[in-house]
C-alpha cells in the first residue's frame, strides 16, 4: 500500500509538470496514461516527430522511449525519488524546448 500511494503521488507530480511544459510549448494532444508508465500523444503539428523529442531528451541525459511515431512515453522505477522527476523533467523540458525552437527557426 505503501509504494502504491507513492505511486499516485508521483503519477501527479509528473503530469503536474508534463502539463505545465505543454501550457508552455503546446506540443501534446494528451497525457496518457497510469502510474508510472505515462505517454505524451503529439498534438497534429508534431506528428511523427516523437523521435526527435527523445533524441533531444537523450543529448540532455534523459532516457525516454517512444511508443510510436507520435507518443513520448516516461517509464520511470515506482520507487524513484521525486527530486529525479524534477531534475529528469526539467532536462525533458529544455528538450522540448529545443525541437520546438528548431521547428520555428525552419520555419522563418
Amino acid at each position: 500500500p505503501e509504494v502504491m500511494n507513492g505511486v499516485l503521488q508521483k503519477e501527479a507530480l509528473f503530469r503536474k509538470h508534463l502539463e505545465r511544459i505543454n501550457a508552455k510549448y503546446n506540443v501534446f494532444s494528451e497525457v496518457r496514461g497510469k502510474g508510472m508508465l505515462l505517454g505524451c500523444a503529439l498534438n497534429e503539428k508534431y506528428q511523427g516527430r516523437a523521435r526527435d523529442f527523445m533524441m533531444a531528451a537523450t543529448a540532455k541525459h534523459l532516457m525516454c522511449l517512444v511508443a510510436g511515431a507520435n507518443v513520448i512515453r516516461f517509464a520511470p522505477s515506482l520507487v524513484i525519488p521525486d527530486e529525479d522527476i524534477e531534475t529528469g523533467l526539467a532536462r525533458f523540458e529544455a528538450a522540448v524546448a529545443q525541437v520546438v525552437n528548431a521547428e520555428q527557426e525552419s520555419a522563418a
